[in-house]
C-alpha cells in the first residue's frame, strides 16, 4: 500500500516536472527568435559591404569595420535625427508628466463635483484607436502654423497621457488617506500636498511611467512621418526609411544597419537601467 501511494504521489510531480521542462524550453527558443534581428543588426553594423549577403551566416563578420557608421554619418544628417529624437521624446516625457501628476493627484486625492465622470472620460480615451485621431489632429496642426516643425510633433503627442493618469492615480489612492488629512490641518494646499508628501512616496511609479512615455515617443513613427517634411527636422525613426529606398540591394544596409544600432542602444540601456523601477512599480501601485 505504501509503494503504490508513493507511485501515485511521484507521477504527477514527473509529469510536473516534464511540462516545467517543456515551458523552460518553449521560453528559450522564444528568446532566441527574439534575440536573433538583434543580433543581426549588429553584425550588419559592423560588417564590410561585401560582406552583409554572404551565403554563410556567421555572429560576427571576419573583418569588422566602423565605415558603415561614418558611411550613414557621411550620407544622412544622423546626427541631427538623434538630436531630434532625443528633443522630441524628452518633451513629450516632461510634458505627459506635467499634465498627467497633478491630473491624477486630483482625482485620486481631491474631492469635487463631476471626478468620477471626467476620470471616466480620461479612461475613455485609451479606448479611442490612435488612427483615428491623426486626420483631425492633423488639420488642426496645419493651421496654426505648427506643420514641418518639431513643436507640431511633441504638443499632440502629450494629449494621448490617459494611462499616464490612470496609472499614477492608482499609484497615489495606495497611499494612506490619513496623510492628506494630517497635512490639511497643519495648513497645507492641495499642491504642497502632492509636492511634498505624495509625490516622495511614489517615484518609483513616476519613474516607471517616464521611462514608458519615453521609449514611446522615442519609437514614433506614423505622427512624425505624417507632420515632418524637411530632413533635418526628421527623427531617427522615421530618418531609417531613407535607407532602406537608397543604394544598392534595395538599400544600404550596413549603414541602415550602425543608425538602427544608435537609435537602438539608449533605449535599451535607458530600461536596463529602470527595469527594477518598472517591476517594483507595476507590482506597488494596485494594478493587477
Amino acid at each position: 500500500m505504501t509503494r503504490d501511494a508513493d507511485l501515485e504521489v511521484r507521477a504527477p510531480m514527473r509529469f510536473r516536472h516534464g511540462s516545467q521542462i517543456v515551458l523552460h524550453i518553449a521560453f528559450i527558443v522564444a528568446c532566441l527568435a527574439t534575440l536573433f534581428p538583434l543580433v543581426w543588426m549588429l553584425r550588419t553594423a559592423f560588417a564590410p559591404p561585401h560582406d552583409v549577403f554572404r551565403a554563410t551566416m556567421s555572429l560576427w563578420p571576419e573583418n569588422a569595420t566602423l565605415a558603415n557608421f561614418t558611411a550613414a554619418f557621411r550620407l544622412h544628417p544622423v546626427g541631427t535625427w538623434f538630436v531630434n529624437s532625443v528633443v522630441v521624446a524628452g518633451a513629450i516625457t516632461f510634458g505627459k508628466l506635467a499634465v498627467s501628476v497633478p491630473a491624477a493627484f486630483a482625482f485620486a486625492v481631491m474631492s469635487f463635483r463631476g471626478r468620477d465622470a471626467v476620470f471616466a472620460l480620461v479612461v475613455g480615451t485609451m479606448t479611442v484607436p490612435y488612427v483615428i485621431t491623426l486626420l483631425p489632429t492633423y488639420v488642426a496642426v496645419a493651421s496654426i502654423g505648427l506643420y514641418d516643425t518639431l513643436t507640431g510633433v511633441v504638443v499632440p503627442a502629450i494629449g494621448h497621457c490617459g494611462f499616464v493618469v490612470f496609472f499614477l492615480r492608482q499609484a497615489f489612492k495606495a497611499l494612506p488617506r490619513e496623510l492628506f488629512e494630517a497635512a490639511r490641518i497643519d495648513g497645507a494646499g492641495p499642491w504642497r500636498q502632492m509636492l511634498t508628501i505624495a509625490l516622495p512616496n511614489i517615484w518609483g511609479a513616476v519613474a516607471a511611467m517616464a521611462v514608458l512615455s519615453f521609449l514611446g515617443a522615442w519609437n514614433l513613427y506614423l505622427w512624425p512621418h505624417l507632420i515632418l517634411d524637411s530632413t533635418e527636422h526628421k527623427t531617427l525613426s522615421i530618418g531609417l526609411k531613407l535607407f532602406a529606398t537608397t543604394g544598392e540591394q534595395g538599400g544600404d544596409w550596413g549603414p541602415l544597419m550602425a543608425t538602427a544600432l544608435l537609435a537602438a542602444l539608449p533605449v535599451v540601456l535607458l530600461y536596463l537601467m529602470a527595469q527594477r523601477q518598472l517591476v517594483s512599480a507595476f507590482a506597488t501601485s494596485g494594478i493587477r
